[in-house]
Parts: structure tokens; sequence; C-alpha cells
């Protein structure tokens, strides 16, 4: 009898690195002032504009935002993700974003979310970076946006 497996493909990966410019507490100012920049080597159907991120087609696929942390002491790591959808009807979480893992290294932070796209039409996501500073522990919130878009 043959062997029958179930290799799924790789989801396509795509890239951002976000630079935090001035860090404003969670209570004092909203939001962080930050660039979210896409790396060079990002598939073509994963574009981002004004640090709003636009998925093309109903492929599932990682983003992994990355926060470098050159100052060990005075720096800031990434802490999580919140979403809200633009409909009631588009759950948020469970099923466009079913995993959302945060690694921690000595000289970066990484956030790596798991989007898998719902066949529901356009979906527009509003969603947080929360972000806090190692050396007074403040929390700040970095606010972007994630657009759907699934293939006509």
């Amino acid at each position: 009898m043959p062997t029958i497996t179930n290799q799924s493909k790789p989801m396509p990966v795509a890239k951002f690195t976000i630079t935090i410019n001035k860090f404003r507490p969670l209570g004092v100012a909203f939001p962080i002032s930050a660039s979210v920049v896409p790396s060079p080597e990002n598939p073509p159907f994963i574009t981002i504009h004004d640090k709003n991120i636009t998925v093309k087609g109903n492929v599932p696929v990682k983003l992994i935002f990355q926060l470098p942390n050159p100052q060990r002491d005075q720096g800031f790591v990434l802490l999580g993700v919140a979403f809200a959808a633009n409909s009631s009807s588009i759950t948020v979480g469970l099923h466009t974003f079913p995993t959302i893992i945060i690694d921690r290294f000595p000289d970066r932070s990484e956030m790596t979310i798991a989007n898998h796209p719902q066949d529901v039409g356009v979906q527009r996501y509003d969603y947080v970076i929360l972000v806090q500073s190692v050396a007074t522990g403040e929390l700040g919130i970095i606010d972007p946006a994630l657009v759907n878009e699934p293939d006509q």
C-alpha cells in the first residue's frame, strides 16, 4: 500500500523591519512614531504603503516583523498584536490570524503572524503592535493597517 503524506508547501514570507523614531508611552501620546520598512525580497503580492500592508490573493502567508535592539539596556521589545476588522461578519484572530509567535534575541525581537485570508472579499484590519521600553517598562503601540484582497 502506498504511503500517503500530507506535505504542504511552505507559506510565502514577507519581512518588515520596524524602526522606532519616537517612543510615546500609552496614556501620554498616541501612537509611537515608527517606520515599517519591507524587505526587498518580499513576494510582489505583499506590499506596504504608509505602514499599511496589503496581501493580494488567497494564499496563506507569514508576516514577520523585526524590531532591532542595538541598545540592550535602552531599546525596545515586541510584546504582541491586536486586530480589529472593518466588518462585524469577519472573525478576527481565530481564522484569519491563527498563529502569532514572538521570539526575542539579544539584538532584536521578532513577531511572526500567520495570515490566512478568508474567502469573503476584501478584508481590512486595523491592528496595533504592542512595544515595551526595556529601560522603563513603559508600553506603547504602533498603529498600522492590513488589507487582504482576494483574487478576483
